[in-house]
């Protein structure tokens, strides 16, 4: 081959590169939002935690290398961000039996990797996608895949905060739940198509109503086939973000607390046919 010949190559060949992998902006990795970084001051990079946490939530180096993989007390980087959710997750919750409405072990088993009653085995990976906050992929081999993207991490994102992260752990997570069981809610990415009654956005949910009696922590997986006991992957973000919201443990930061508010009250605003649904602060039915 001649030196243009490999020249020409060689540009082709970057090309090809650039275009393939320049598709989405690299997530932005310059800070970490108020609401992140005041909940990481109160447990100030818990080692233990996150060498759990990597397991529980099977994430693979590969995955997050260049994100905080081997940098993991670095706030900015987005495997920190993911982690400091899952400490939300796994710690953050009141559990009150008179008004949450679901149990930290419910919220914690559809978020982790491991098969229960809630979805079968998932991984945990990072996806440069400025269009999405997250994915849910069914796997003909191995654990199912679970995606979060850049608005969620991106400092400048009002959704990138450890609530909203957390949130779409559990929105994922349920559509791993319909799935697992053969439940159809909808073809426009496992939602029904909008904008149609209340919802105004493209991808739509129900809103199934229940009391905050009406699961036992640990059996939100459970329904009866009909709206009287169902949930939707919307609404199992809505109710963990208005727990975080409402039913926290004290220790939980203002701005966190206030972060899953608005989260939660936009997408019942926005993501309902028959919504709005709930709103995080109105009284909770029995």
């Amino acid at each position: 081959m001649t030196t243009n010949l490999r020249r020409i190559f060689r540009a082709a060949l970057l090309l090809s590169v650039l275009t393939t992998s320049g598709a989405h902006a690299v997530c932005d990795q310059s800070a970490a939002s108020t609401a992140d970084q005041d909940l990481w001051n109160t447990h100030g990079c818990w080692q233990a935690f996150f060498l759990w946490e990597y397991r529980a939530y099977d994430e693979r180096g590969g995955d997050w290398s260049g994100r905080g993989w081997n940098d993991a007390c670095n706030s900015r980087l987005e495997y920190p961000k993911h982690w400091n959710a899952s400490y939300l997750v796994t710690y953050g919750l009141l559990d009150n039996l008179a008004q949450s409405w679901h149990g930290t072990v419910d919220y914690r088993a559809a978020g982790e990797a491991r098969s229960s009653s809630f979805h079968n085995s998932l991984y945990h990976t990072v996806v440069d996608d400025n269009g999405i906050f997250g994915s849910f992929s069914p796997q003909v081999f191995g654990p199912d895949r679970l995606a979060t993207s850049c608005p969620l991490y991106d400092p400048g994102v009002s959704n990138a905060n450890p609530a909203s992260r957390g949130g779409d752990y559990m929105h994922e997570g349920w559509h791993a739940w319909l799935h697992k069981y053969g439940w159809n809610n909808g073809n426009v990415g496992g939602h029904r198509p909008g904008p149609q009654g209340n919802c105004t956005f493209s991808a739509c949910d129900y809103f199934y109503f229940h009391g905050v009696g009406a699961y036992a922590f640990g059996a939100m997986y459970q329904t009866d086939g009909t709206a009287n006991r169902f949930h939707s992957p919307n609404q199992a973000q809505v109710e963990y973000l208005c727990d975080i919201s409402d039913q926290p443990k004290a220790w939980v930061p203002a701005s966190v607390r206030l972060a899953a508010a608005a989260d939660a009250n936009t997408r019942a605003s926005q993501r309902f046919i028959n919504g709005p649904g709930y709103s995080c602060g109105d009284p909770r039915p029995w």
